[in-house]
């Protein structure tokens, strides 16, 4: 009997001998375990920051907050990688692109850092003066990417950029060529165009007497389009500039552009009642025109630019750019960008 017992309590021994040698096994094995780092490329943004990115390229997902860059992602036709984003029109958005509007969102002016740690997207996309939401992602160890779209060329540059850094260089190239064939096509237009007949022109902005300056987009496309601007001698860093009504009065452009802003606070109806505006050239002839549309912006920054160079040279020039050729290059854009076309009670535009 006391030597059954005594077997039973060596075979105990033995099997908590075991047990620990099995834990100590594990726990060394555990220890030296090393988390294979991912491989990675460098890329410089468009801040001209070397940023390393994952490498397997096809594989990234993003997230932003920089509401001009999504329909960048939407025409690349990567949305499924998209985590979150902003937007700056969801309703049309929505209308091209179901997938999208549905993912989740890390913030808009301000960066949430708890809902990008939680998304961790592989890449995270900001507007180049987002200088603490780059050091707040750094610090959860998600690369940022600055995006400026702010010009003709940037735009060009902001797709060949993320064709990179998600894998889709074919199709960042094939919006890229698109795009070049039309800006080409435009300079011939304007080459047809005799220097003592082009109109001068200015674009306004959200306020009256607030005018686009010359290193704004708007400006450059009224020049673009065969214009000639008023506002050649005032820069604004980029930015809306207010010279007051008076000033507006002074340089007397044939041509008044608004910009596409929903949030004017004034009306192209107000200015033709109003007899202060009564002197203008622009008013006289009626030539003051919102630029479209009205929920994809054809003036704001993007590849919608296009469109509104057009939209410029068809009110200043009708004979080179008439309704039917206005309609086709409508068309053609949303097709080729977008997979589908659109009217103008649909995303808001008329000539």
């Amino acid at each position: 009997m006391k030597k059954t017992n005594l077997n039973k309590i060596l075979a105990l021994f033995l099997v908590i001998n075991m047990c620990f040698s099995l834990v100590a096994c594990s726990n060394e094995r555990k220890e030296t375990e090393v988390k294979p780092k991912k491989e990675t490329i460098t890329v410089t943004d468009m801040s001209g920051r070397k940023v390393e990115i994952p490498a397997d390229t096809e594989k990234n997902t993003v997230g932003s907050t920089y509401g001009v860059v999504t329909p960048f992602l939407v025409t690349l036709q990567m949305s499924d990688r998209v985590l979150a984003t902003n937007f700056k029109s969801k309703s049309f958005v929505r209308m091209v692109d179901e997938v999208i509007v549905e993912t989740g969102n890390i913030g808009n002016i301000n960066l949430d850092a708890e809902a990008l740690a939680t998304f961790s997207p592989d890449v995270y996309i900001c507007k180049r003066s987002d200088t603490e939401k780059i050091e707040v992602a750094a610090k959860l160890g998600i690369p940022a990417i600055t995006i400026s779209a702010e010009v003709p060329e940037e735009v060009l540059d902001a797709y060949e950029l993320l064709g990179k850094i998600f894998g889709v260089e074919d199709r960042a190239k094939e919006i890229i060529d698109y795009l070049n064939n039309e800006l080409d096509e435009i300079d011939k237009l304007v080459a047809t165009i005799p220097e003592d007949k082009k109109k001068t022109a200015l674009c306004m902005g959200s306020e009256l007497g607030r005018v686009a300056g010359s290193d704004m987009l708007q400006t450059m496309m009224i020049e673009r389009a065969g214009g000639k601007s008023v506002v050649a001698d005032i820069k604004g860093d980029r930015g809306w500039v207010t010279i007051g009504v008076e000033e507006v009065f002074s340089r007397d452009p044939e041509f008044l552009f608004v910009t596409s802003s929903s949030v004017l606070d004034y009306t192209i109806e107000k200015i033709y009642k109003d007899k202060a505006w009564s002197g203008m050239q622009a008013v006289k002839k009626k030539n003051v025109y919102q630029v479209p549309a009205r929920i994809d912006s054809w003036d704001m920054p993007g590849p919608g630019f296009v469109l509104g160079i057009y939209y410029m040279m068809h009110r200043m020039y009708p004979d080179v750019v008439n309704n039917k050729m206005m309609q086709e290059k409508i068309d053609s854009y949303y097709t080729y960008l977008y997979g589908k076309t659109f009217t103008g009670d649909e995303i808001g535009y008329s000539f």
